[in-house]
């Protein structure tokens, strides 16, 4: 194929410039940019580009009818398995293969150029060698949680078969029994036993649980992560929401529909405990991992004193000082903002002072709440909004208005974008088709991020990254970073895997999720660009709760790239050419979103 020189590529370059209209000041897409070495300058991924099998690595026993063989290979010699040439391969050389296994020894000869590997993997009736272990692990409570006095609590943790375990909770000592007998000695198995809470008055910490192990002459002691909280009989057990947002369900299964979302610091009383989730006064469901149990007294009802409006040129606020800091419902359409607060009172009006996105707030007193109808001035759009609590009482309401396209060659001057590079430190995400001896899901999203950084910055807009380096960040810390940037868009990227122990080669394609209205249109504009970007085939644009989507003060989206053991997908998610691709999809998904 003709190569064009990167002198006649700046010419066609600065032709369709010209054409599009960009010396006129009319945006052009990303694309048409030639500047591929500044976006993708920081791209060094590890990639093993000679012939290896990472999976399996050594000899490997199932019982499964198939196997799905990966490594890596010279990408400039050809590639056989038994003598048949590997189909499923990568541009830079990384290949799947889906065998049938044979009972008995099956063995497998890869040959690329003069290299040579030889795997072998055993195909058994049973399941292979079993695990054992010596230690214990996933002791309950995983995090502070509360039970009523006279009920069970449920300690539950994964020991040595054949071991003894016993707890140690409020001074008494709890004997745990094996659920299930094993038929061999040591391998994991799961022990619980119930005790009944005492009533002891009040909410007190009972402190973490401690775990005594016993087995083959050795005692170890492992304390559990989280604390027991005892609810004494007749009180009312309030609890604080300790993550950015969480999801408030309407019945106490997560597979119910959502019904809000809950801010850090909100309070209410807990109606009702079930399972792993609490009952709040709202009404809504929440799991008690999201939810701090308080042993003090703290003031879930918000008596309203006064309300504020202030605003600036990206945003208008309204303050309420009151004394709590409910957890509330809202949506947004078309017409208004709608918000619930509940256990509120005292707030007869709202004033809009010279607001220019609504022209009037109405308010309905509840007997458990209000309800505020923030109403759209004729020709307004509000972009996103979001409830923040300040720790003494006052809830502040930011309105944000639309970001717009800036003239010239920087459209995006003035627009504020989140890019949160999935995973890091030592959560590696998804492995790739070369495993840990090529770059992993970590890897790949933070050097696309960095990319798109750079995309993004050289069409003026300001970008915000959760993480530039191989560092760990909570979830919930990733959202408080570009909440506290007031951002106008937020995207997570991630890579994709299959199922453990499926054909590798049949997934593919690119998904985006989102968990706001206000997020939808963008999600669908993303995928849509993905695809005429990168080639890759569309899966969805779907609606969901991934943490990370729990934005409403800006369209927020997961993107997931493609598939990490599809080899053809890896190797492009590796090469500095794909990433430059997704970096462009991304910029003019953005411009597209400000049309």
């Amino acid at each position: 194929m003709h190569k064009q020189t990167s002198k006649g590529w700046r010419r066609k370059t600065a032709a369709l410039l010209a054409a599009a209209g960009l010396f006129a000041c009319v945006p052009v897409p990303a694309a048409a940019y030639d500047d591929f070495e500044t976006v993708t300058a920081q791209v060094d991924l590890p990639l093993l580009q000679e012939l290896a099998v990472t999976r399996p690595e050594g000899k490997a026993s199932t019982s499964a009818a198939n196997y799905y063989l990966t490594g890596s290979s010279n990408p400039e010699e050809e590639l056989t398995l038994n003598g048949e040439p590997v189909s499923g391969r990568g541009a830079l050389g990384s290949w799947g293969a889906w065998v049938a296994l044979s009972p008995g020894e099956n063995t497998f000869t890869l040959r690329n150029g003069a290299a040579e590997e030889t795997v072998s993997i055993l195909k058994s009736a049973g399941a292979g060698e079993v695990e054992t272990t010596t230690v214990l692990t996933s002791q309950t409570p995983l995090y502070d949680v509360a039970a009523l006095a006279g009920e069970k609590a449920v300690f539950r943790c994964v020991a040595p078969a054949g071991a003894q375990v016993s707890v140690q909770v409020d001074g008494e000592t709890v004997p745990l029994r094996q659920k299930v007998a094993a038929a061999v000695e040591g391998v994991p198995a799961v022990f619980t036993g119930e005790w009944t809470v005492p009533d002891g008055g009040g909410v007190r910490s009972l402190g973490p649980v401690e775990y005594t192990l016993r087995y083959r002459g050795e005692t170890s002691v492992y304390p559990s992560e989280g604390a027991l909280y005892a609810v004494g009989s007749g009180e009312t057990l309030l609890v604080q929401m300790k993550d950015t947002s969480s999801t408030v369900f309407r019945e106490s299964s997560t597979s119910s529909n959502f019904m809000a979302t809950a801010k850090a610091g909100a309070v209410d009383y807990v109606q009702a405990i079930e399972g792993n989730m609490y009952q709040l006064g709202m009404g809504g469901w929440v799991l008690q991992q999201n939810a701090q149990p308080l042993t003090e007294a703290a003031g879930y009802q918000n008596r309203v004193s006064d309300v504020w409006f202030e605003s600036d040129e990206k945003a208008e606020r309204f303050i309420f000082n009151g004394t709590g800091q409910p957890v509330f419902t809202a949506y947004q359409d078309a017409e208004r903002l709608h918000i619930f607060f509940p256990h509120t009172s005292g707030i007869d009006a709202v004033p809009t002072g010279s607001s220019r996105l609504f022209d009037s707030v109405r308010v309905s007193r509840q007997e458990d709440g209000v309800s505020l109808d923030f109403m759209l001035s004729e020709g307004q759009t509000l972009w996103g909004y979001v409830v923040e609590y300040d720790g003494e009482g006052s809830t502040i309401l930011t309105c944000k208005f639309p970001p717009r396209r800036a003239k010239g060659s920087q459209p995006l001057a003035g627009v504020t974008v989140a890019i949160d590079p999935g995973h890091g430190g030592e959560d590696s995400g998804a492995l790739g088709i070369t495993a840990t001896r090529g770059a992993t899901e970590k890897q790949i999203t933070l050097a696309t991020a960095l990319a798109v950084e750079k995309r993004l910055q050289s069409l003026g807009a300001s970008v915000v990254m959760t993480r530039r380096d191989d560092s760990a960040v909570s979830l919930s810390e990733r959202q408080r970073i570009a909440e506290q940037a007031k951002a106008d868009f937020f995207i997570a990227l991630h890579a994709n895997a299959p199922a453990a122990g499926s054909n590798g080669l049949k997934p593919n394609g690119v998904e985006v999720y989102y968990y706001e209205d206000i997020s939808a249109s963008f999600a669908g504009t993303l995928l849509e660009r993905m695809v005429s970007e990168t080639g890759r085939s569309a899966r969805w644009a779907r609606y969901s709760n991934f943490k990370v989507t729990l934005n409403s003060y800006a369209p927020s989206v997961l993107l997931e790239m493609g598939f990490l053991q599809n080899p053809a997908e890896y190797d492009d998610m590796c090469s500095r050419r794909g990433i430059f691709r997704t970096a462009n999809a991304v910029a003019d998904s953005i411009l597209a979103a400000l049309d």
